[in-house]
């Protein structure tokens, strides 16, 4: 585990400046102080940089990664079979982690806390407002462990910076669109660097990749 953190120390460097900033964050205000500090700062341009960003959340990004690993020069000499392993198991996992945690716990999101709330919501026109199963933010999660598993597979560190820094957004735009709570990006966040560091441990302590 040390080895994975000191081979990619830059990586982890600007994880854990997230993780220490949204903790000490947290502590200092309260969800609400958050969440209506995010809703009012926003523009018609953020509106619609954010409606997009969030896509790179969705699930379909995984099965793009796929298909560009079949092609991709830039994956590691450890083979297509090594990467395409670590993102099929990574996102199964997932997957699991994500679906169980929001049955079990099944938190209401903002719009469902908030909706009787005397303060004004600026809602974002075209986006779907859920109520319920928010924690933890399932955008994120996927987000941040795409950015994990190009880590681990990229010959190259920065594809994988790039994709943590869009990460980062995607988990911002959660809040701004107002679907998610702070402990849920939070949660999301770790939850998706830390399910993929898991896979590839047990793969490699277990040789099914080398």
């Amino acid at each position: 585990m040390l080895k994975i953190l000191t081979n990619n120390r830059l990586f982890f460097i600007i994880f854990f400046v997230w993780v220490i900033f949204g903790a000490i964050l947290q502590l200092l205000f309260s969800p609400t102080e958050i969440m209506f500090w995010i809703n009012r700062n926003h523009t018609s341009l953020l509106d619609s940089f954010f409606y997009y960003v969030t896509l790179l959340g969705e699930d379909t990004i995984w099965f793009s990664l796929l298909c560009s690993f079949t092609y991709d020069s830039y994956v590691r000499k450890k083979n297509r079979s090594y990467a395409i392993k670590v993102l099929l198991i990574s996102w199964l996992s997932k997957v699991l982690v994500s679906v169980s945690l929001k049955n079990i716990f099944n938190y209401p999101r903002p719009i469902e806390v908030y909706r009787h709330s005397s303060q004004a919501i600026h809602l974002v026109d075209g986006v779907t407002m859920h109520h319920w199963q928010s924690f933890p933010s399932g955008h994120t999660m996927t987000a941040f462990a795409f950015a994990c598993v190009c880590l681990f597979v990229q010959k190259k560190i920065s594809p994988s910076i790039i994709a943590l820094l869009l990460a980062i957004l995607v988990g911002y735009s959660r809040m701004y669109l107002f679907q998610h709570f702070p402990r849920d990006v939070f949660a999301g966040s770790v939850l998706g660097v830390g399910v993929v560091i898991s896979v590839v441990f047990f793969l490699k302590s277990n040789k099914i990749v080398p």
